[in-house]
């Protein structure tokens, strides 16, 4: 058996300023030919993959696996880059017996707001009618129906913070292998809900996450050789085909749609308990100073995160932080991306006093950047590994950075938008977050999976960005109506059809 294995990954806002390029994904992670098949310390879906071809004897034919941080819409050039990369390499290993995929599944460029459709019918065009795609997904992904009418199946990650790389493309590649020796011959079941949720609470071992997996694993139980994945579309895209959906692989059509729709409806019917309560940093502050207990508050300004495309530079916090006196008070920590003021900072030196302009330097949409006087504490090269919270192992690059102190609160500065949820990020630069009385991540949920270990006071503010918690504030412009939470209105699949 002779198996098409690639992948790339990147997830779109279109609210966010923030562009890539393709040296964001050659920082981030990046695989090409025979270098797939290579056992890498990374937990990902390459992983299983290869984990389940050795399993079966089966031979891999590599092309490429790639990840950058979460952006804005990728421009055309990048994204014609990276298909070409791909795309040279599956030409060249044809015929085969199946292609085996991962992307992300929320990705737009300039001109298509469906990049991963279009990819996918092009690459069915390439391979023909009668060569099974089996594609893996985050459980994020806008998943529509061209994606759906060019792949024989589709698993999506079961957790959030997601941990089960390994685990989706060890399955995804087993339904594959059973598909092309006439083990499986699925059908996909499919709907989409017309729902945006705040992100914040999509997290899957409680909520109403939990509780929808609770009932997608009963039937799976029940119906046998069948396999669900439910996707809670990350809420920044503003394109017409938006929405949660749920998608099912099993062994009966009419059973595969109708556990499809039993669970949209569940879906839909929770709704409302997704809603998550933000705070303003005046009730932060309030909530510090009358608390009784030791060790750090963590605190996520959502709307500026890297891992949801936003560019990681906003101010906000920290203005906010200063107005309240908080550098003479409290011992904080905070990150910014910000090129400029990160090698000014280093240009100055360790123990020197800087004058800086920080902040909105790529979203000035949302913000102007804020004059610091600083201490030089800390000099880096950037580079860390996560821990076993994210991708555990695989290398984050800050690029140029400088930690400066504004009295007691200590500020990361950082030429390279990073995944700033994982406390290594800030341990790597000689801060430890446990010593300090606040920590603010840049994360709706992905944070948890590390700094839930260190802290039971977690907390979501109202901050301004391109990915922010207050849903309603942003302008859609070209979503299907109605839509929830922007239109009151009752639905049911069974009225759509």
């Amino acid at each position: 058996m002779r198996i098409i294995v690639g992948g790339i990954l990147q997830e779109s806002n279109t609210f966010s300023t923030a562009l890539s390029t393709i040296e964001d994904f050659r920082r981030s992670y990046y695989k090409i030919d025979e270098q797939l098949k290579v056992v890498q310390p990374e937990n990902n879906e390459l992983k299983g993959f290869n984990k389940a071809a050795s399993e079966h004897g089966v031979e891999v034919l590599p092309t490429i696996y790639t990840t950058a941080v979460s952006s804005g819409k990728i421009n055309r050039a990048t994204l014609s880059e990276l298909k070409n990369l791909l795309y040279e390499r599956v030409e060249r290993y044809l015929p085969c017996d199946g292609l085996l995929l991962a992307m992300h599944g929320a990705w737009t460029s300039e001109d298509e707001d469906d990049v991963t459709g279009e990819m996918l019918s092009e690459l069915r065009e390439k391979v023909g009618s009668a060569t099974p795609i089996v594609l893996t997904l985050d459980s994020h992904a806008n998943v529509t129906r061209k994606m759906i009418d060019n792949v024989n199946g589709m698993i999506g990650y079961r957790t959030f913070p997601h941990m089960d790389f390994i685990e989706v493309g060890y399955k995804a590649a087993n339904l594959l292998f059973d598909i092309v020796t006439g083990k499986r011959k699925p059908h996909m079941g499919f709907v989409k809900i017309p729902m945006i949720v705040q992100a914040e609470n999509h997290q899957t071992y409680r909520g109403p996450m939990a509780d929808l997996w609770s009932e997608a694993k009963a039937g799976e139980q029940k119906l046998g050789r069948f396999d669900t994945s439910l996707f809670a579309v990350q809420p920044w895209l503003d394109v017409k085909e938006m929405g949660c959906s749920v998608v099912t692989v099993g062994e009966n059509a009419i059973e595969a749609q109708r556990e499809a729709e039993r669970l949209a409806e569940l879906f839909w019917n929770k709704r409302k308990e997704f809603e998550v309560d933000l705070l303003r940093i005046p009730q932060v502050l309030e909530l510090l100073n009358n608390r009784q207990s030791s060790g750090p508050v963590i605190i996520s300004d959502s709307a500026d995160s890297p891992s949801a495309g936003s560019p990681g530079d906003s101010n906000y916090v920290l203005r906010q932080l200063l107005e309240a006196g908080a550098q003479t008070l409290r011992t904080v920590l905070l990150p910014l991306v910000d090129a400029s003021a990160a090698y000014s900072a280093a240009a100055a030196g360790i123990g020197n006093t800087v004058r800086l302009q920080v902040g909105h330097t790529i979203s000035s949409n949302v913000g102007q950047p804020l004059e610091i006087e600083a201490v030089v504490r800390f000099i880096g090269d950037g580079k860390f590994k996560y821990g076993a919270g994210f991708i555990e192992n695989q290398e984050a690059d800050m690029g140029c950075n400088a930690v400066v102190a504004i009295g007691t609160i200590s500020l990361l500065l950082m030429e390279n938008a990073v995944f700033t949820g994982d406390p290594q990020m800030y341990r790597s630069v000689g801060l430890e977050p446990l010593e300090h009385d606040l920590v603010l991540v840049k994360s709706a949920n992905q944070f948890r999976a590390e700094y839930e270990k260190l802290s039971k006071e977690i907390y979501i503010v109202d901050t301004p960005g391109a990915s922010t918690a207050n849903l309603r504030s942003l302008s859609f412009q070209h979503i299907q109506r109605p839509m929830y939470p922007y239109d009151d209105f009752d639905w049911s699949w069974n009225e759509t059809t």
